[in-house]
């Protein structure tokens, strides 16, 4: 039998906390959404994306958590060089709401960090 991470059931429980989701496009991996914290309504996540169409498929997770967790307002920290990222989530109403110059120091280099913002439903 498959599991969405390709993996025995032992494995992905393991694998995955509460707070994590694998987005699916029907039996596809389309991407990932990492609850990383929640606090009065403000959600904290990480999403990574395996293709450019997961648009409809996060959008679902997003609304599904909103619903069942009374979350108003979600907050993305990303890369800049995570456009495919980056573009979903502009697509899906978020914005630019700060960028953290040379934030992050990794091997050798620094880079900034953006942090999106959705638009804010508990107001």
């Amino acid at each position: 039998m498959a599991y969405p991470l390709g993996c025995s059931q032992s494995e992905l429980d393991a694998a995955l906390g509460d707070g994590d989701f694998v987005v699916l496009s029907g039996t596809t991996k389309v991407g990932f959404l990492r609850i990383r914290a929640v606090f009065e309504g403000i959600a904290y996540i990480d999403v990574h994306l395996l293709c450019d169409s997961a648009d409809e498929n996060i959008k679902f997770v997003l609304n599904w958590l909103a619903r069942n967790y009374s979350i108003g307002k979600y907050y993305v920290q990303l890369l800049p060089h995570e456009q495919q990222e980056i573009d979903c989530l502009k697509r899906l109403g978020f914005t630019e709401e700060a960028r953290l110059r040379d934030q992050l120091f990794v091997e050798g280099a620094y880079y900034d960090l953006l942090m999106l913002g959705s638009e804010d439903q508990r107001v």
